[in-house]
């Protein structure tokens, strides 16, 4: 095995839930440098792909049609061997009603459209210090 791929595959795993592949597109090329990228453009094929081969995070649109975010994230959270996967919302929404549905569907966090970079690299990492000190 090369270097490359065992270092790939040292990398932690975060899943782009968004129906818009350019808001995906403009994730990946903030993040591939330090994560292995998956993508889904669906509520309903994030949480098929979390049971095939979960993430160590996901990063969640809210308004996507068919599945929301908030109905995809209670949906995971129902499932014990998702439920510990922390989930950030990815929102234009700016609300304080919008805030308290990201808590109240299980959110860990969220981040506001258009995203900042930094904000978004900083919360990942909270997000998954905090889940290696709960294991």
């Amino acid at each position: 095995m090369s270097m490359t791929s065992l270092h790939s595959a040292d990398k932690m795993k975060i899943l782009v839930v968004d129906d818009q592949p350019v808001n995906i597109q403009i994730i990946h090329q903030m993040l591939n440098a330090e994560y292995q990228i998956f993508m889904a453009t669906s509520g309903a094929q994030a949480i098929s792909l979390c049971q095939n081969n979960p993430p160590d995070l996901i990063l969640l649109d809210v308004l996507m049609p068919d599945l929301d975010g908030f109905a995809t994230c209670r949906l995971l959270k129902q499932q014990p061997e998702l439920a510990q996967i922390p989930v950030i919302f990815v929102t234009g929404m700016q609300s304080q009603e919008d805030e308290t549905l990201c808590w109240e569907a299980g959110g860990a966090d969220f981040v506001i459209k258009p995203v900042n970079a930094l904000t978004l690299k900083h919360r990942i990492k909270t997000q998954l210090k905090l889940t290696k000190m709960q294991d």
